[in-house]
């Protein structure tokens, strides 16, 4: 079978030599296995700059972007898991985007056991390593080949590039399917370290998730001054123009608030109370 990484002789130097590759993975993932897979692709883009790691979408949409000379197409991240860090490093910026943008510094060394047992995987030897992370157990498989030690997410710290990954439970599915070196160095400013402009708020987790319970708590607030000054709140293409038409919208802002991600690092996800 072809192999999908044209870079497989390069040394873990010459990969950051000015330009950007960018490995692309499926990331299938669920809250449970009473759930359907929700479905995002991811890119792992690694320069001589930093690792980031980011819904691919972005990156389409930052391409008609650049086309057009100005932000005409914006997107959020469906899976929270917007990463950046320098190369050779376990300290993590990690952007969070829930009404507005902000960004938790962790740092994440992570200790691997690495197994004898083996796979193939698109023409590669791919070799099994485990570790505890985020309250989940992981399965890594990686390339010794391909001597990069990076992966999805905040994984990284083997001896090769990760190519599959997922929990023991199977919520959480990454696969690598493509590569890609981009001739110049790859610019993630405008939806990693910015939103659109918009400078991350630096913020601890635990603030993080009292920010987002407090949300959950009382989610109309936030609509309901715009309508005591006249304005219309605007909910799946319903128009809202009063406070008790609000109110009744309550358990489906709620529903939405506790159900927008779903958190890989379960024992780092908000808790969300009723009153």
């Amino acid at each position: 079978m072809k192999k999908i990484l044209f870079l497989l002789t390069l040394s873990a130097g010459s990969f950051y030599q000015g330009q950007t590759n960018r490995f692309t993975y499926e990331l299938q993932y669920r809250k449970d296995a009473s759930e359907e897979y929700r479905k995002n692709m991811m890119n792992l883009d690694i320069n001589p700059k930093s690792v980031t790691f980011y819904d691919k979408t972005f990156a389409d949409y930052d391409s008609i972007n650049k086309q057009a000379h100005e932000a005409v197409s914006r997107y959020s991240t469906k899976t929270d898991q917007v990463i950046e860090r320098k190369p050779d490093s376990f300290k993590n910026k990690w952007y969070r985007d829930f009404f507005d943008y902000f960004v938790v510094e962790t740092n994440d060394e992570m200790k691997w056991k690495l197994l004898q047992e083996t796979q193939q995987y698109n023409g590669y030897t791919l070799q099994k390593a485990t570790t505890d992370f985020g309250g989940r157990t992981w399965n890594a498989w990686f390339s010794n080949d391909v001597n990069i030690k990076e992966g999805p997410y905040k994984f990284r710290g083997l001896p090769g590039l990760i190519f599959i990954l997922e929990d023991t439970d199977k919520n959480f599915v990454y696969k690598l399917i493509n590569n890609k070196k981009l001739d110049t160095y790859y610019d993630t400013k405008e939806f990693v370290e910015t939103h659109y402009g918009k400078p991350a708020i630096p913020i601890t987790n635990e603030k993080f998730n009292t920010y987002i319970a407090d949300i959950y708590q009382n989610p109309t607030r936030m609509f309901s001054e715009k309508i005591k000054n006249g304005q219309k709140a605007t909910f799946k293409n319903e128009s809202v123009e009063s406070i008790e038409e609000l109110n009744k919208k309550k358990e489906m802002l709620q529903k939405g608030i506790k159900g927008r991600y779903i958190y890989i690092e379960k024992d780092k996800e908000p808790v969300f109370k009723s009153k």
